[in-house]
């Protein structure tokens, strides 16, 4: 965790030269809503559920994007579909855009790798809250040089506790869309 985070302060340094000379749009806050996809093991143990997040970016540079990302995810039960069960997936992130609109309005998209953490919400007194990595995509359709639609396929693996949760590592795929405001 630690030379991820000394990775990124690296390339912000390299990047602050060259964002200094991009114009003020190099902010961005998301507002996501949609689905949150339990798989392989911890699919047996909770159902697909809604999900809501959020997202504030900094654009390094034209490619280099970092971003912090938190997403809810709101889960039934897989044995009776009567219990709660809600994750919290906390994500520092490095973005790489490979496609750029060729103006102000048009398609983007970028790759991203993180880590962070997810928590798992159980019923009783506990929570557990377990490192994590991440890895997905952000493809935005830019209105114009503030507004954008944004589609983000995310997946997060949870190095959890199979005593707790009933698996060593968690798979949840929080798949969501919603407006990016760039300023």
């Amino acid at each position: 965790m630690a030379r991820c985070l000394t990775g990124l302060a690296i390339l912000a340094l390299a990047a602050a030269p060259a964002a200094a000379q991009e114009p003020s749009t190099r902010f961005f806050v998301e507002g996501l809503g949609g689905a949150v996809v339990p798989t392989f093991d911890i699919s047996d143990v909770a159902q697909t559920g809604a999900a809501f997040g959020s997202t504030l970016g900094y654009r390094l540079n034209d490619r280099w994007t970092v971003m912090g990302e938190f997403d809810y995810g709101a889960h039934k039960d897989q044995a009776t579909g009567d219990a709660d069960i809600n994750t919290l997936h906390y994500m520092g992130k490095l973005g790489y855009t490979i496609l750029q609109p060729q103006a102000e309005q048009g398609w983007e998209a970028l790759l991203n790798l993180g880590a962070g953490a997810v928590t798992f919400d159980v019923p009783g007194p506990s929570s557990f809250t377990y490192f994590a990595i991440n890895a997905g995509a952000k493809v935005a359709y830019n209105f114009n040089r503030s507004f954008a639609f944004v589609l983000s396929p995310q997946g997060d693996i949870a190095f959890s506790d199979e005593s707790e949760i009933l698996t060593d590592n968690a798979w949840v795929w929080p798949v969501t869309a919603g407006l990016r405001v760039k300023f």
